[in-house]
């Protein structure tokens, strides 16, 4: 408590002090004693001390700026071309020097004007003494910086410098990556020509020929390659009549007829009406297609021939060849009758030409009308092919499990 009272009575001396004594000459004349051995700024304001001290650093920057930029840009000059080149001596970094260190000197309050004063004043030698160093510690600061900023932008060059090594890197091996691809999608091509050439010189006499039509009774997605197709069948131990099959053929449709006689006895008729959707396409492989409606009458010899019992179905049927499978022909047929599958195969064709084939089919009859006289609802056929042309074609084939039999096909 003593304590704050003491504080108290000093703060009232020393304002009574203050306002209290005799104006002194800088007040009176608004100038110092000896101006040409100091620098100075006085402060005048009617609202505090705080705005007359602001007003006497300003009066006082102003008095020292030529002064204080002089000695800036010497020392910078002393510090050599290459750093006086980078500095630029700003007003407002002589500005800020100016006021570096710098104290109010003096104040004075007039109670009757209710003025204020302030007065800085240094020496002239003492100032430039004190500025001098001050600038020396502002230029060793700006060496620094100007350390820091070289080092920042030899960091950045060099970061730049790798990241353009880098880049220019990834497209050198971009580069290479897109010539090895090249390199290696041109040795494909010339290896794939070449096979295809190779491929040409082993199997495009084959496939030059016309694909097979049929297996051993079951026709493919093939058409007669000329106007008509004859065929006659005949059968072997004994010998007797086993039918007969004529097709016609206009662009990519054909009409066809099949008769079927069992014991000599007229036991089957067939009637087809055909177009070809894919014909023998393919640069390597050939596949053939082909859609149709199918008329039959079955079991002639028993109930005599009626073609109000004729049987309609759609069907499809097919084929595909590939050369590499000992040239061979897979061939389909279905309707809602038969189902069948079987292949022609020319193993010997190198020896034989297309003039030697093996035939195997495997049939499952689903309407028994059609079946053999057991009643089989599956059968295996086999036989050879004899081939003088593509437009005559003999077989001699094993079928439905009953005999062997013998068929000519004629096309003209």
């Amino acid at each position: 408590m003593k304590s704050n009272t003491n504080l108290f009575l000093l703060f009232i001396l020393s304002t009574f002090s203050l306002f209290g004594q005799e104006q002194p000459l800088w007040v009176r004349q608004q100038k110092i004693e000896s101006p040409s051995l100091y620098y100075y700024g006085i402060g005048v304001s009617k609202i505090s001390f705080d705005d007359a001290d602001a007003r006497a650093l300003i009066l006082f920057g102003q008095n020292v700026e030529i002064k204080v930029k002089s000695i800036f840009q010497r020392e910078v000059t002393e510090e050599g071309k290459e750093f006086s080149e980078k500095t630029n001596v700003t007003e407002e970094l002589v500005s800020e020097v100016s006021l570096k260190g710098i104290a109010i000197s003096e104040r004075y309050a007039d109670t009757t004007a209710k003025s204020f004063f302030s007065l800085i004043q240094y020496r002239k030698t003492e100032y430039d003494s004190l500025i001098t160093k001050e600038i020396e510690r502002e230029i060793l600061l700006m060496k620094a910086r100007n350390k820091m900023t070289e080092e920042k932008r030899t960091e950045a060059l060099r970061a730049e410098k790798a990241k353009n090594l880098q880049e220019e890197e990834k497209k050198k091996e971009q580069l290479r990556a897109q010539q090895t691809d090249l390199e290696l999608k041109r040795t494909e091509q010339i290896q794939e020509e070449q096979r295809k050439e190779l491929y040409k010189k082993i199997y495009g006499e084959f496939l030059e020929h016309a694909l097979p039509e049929k297996v051993v009774t079951l026709r493919n997605g093939e058409i007669a390659h000329e106007t008509s197709s004859l065929m006659i069948k005949v059968g072997v131990g004994p010998v007797q009549f086993k039918g007969g099959y004529y097709a016609f053929r206009i662009a990519v449709f054909e009409v066809s007829g099949n008769a079927i006689f069992r014991d000599k006895k007229f036991n089957q008729q067939e009637g087809f009406v055909k177009v070809q959707l894919l014909p023998g396409v393919g640069e390597f492989t050939k596949t053939s297609l082909a859609i149709g409606v199918s008329q039959a009458v079955g079991l002639i010899a028993d109930s005599g021939y009626s073609f109000k019992r004729s049987k309609y179905s759609f069907f499809v049927a097919a084929n595909y060849t590939d050369p590499e499978w000992e040239y061979t022909t897979i061939s389909a047929f279905g309707d809602k009758r038969r189902i069948s599958i079987g292949a022609t195969s020319f193993p010997f064709f190198e020896q034989f030409k297309n003039h030697l084939g093996f035939m195997l089919e495997a049939n499952v009859y689903l309407d028994k009308d059609f079946r053999n006289k057991y009643g089989d609802s599956f059968v295996i056929n086999g036989g050879i092919r004899l081939q003088a042309n593509d437009s005559f074609v003999t077989q001699f084939a094993y079928e439905n499990n009953e005999q062997f039999t013998l068929s000519l096909e004629f096309q003209f």
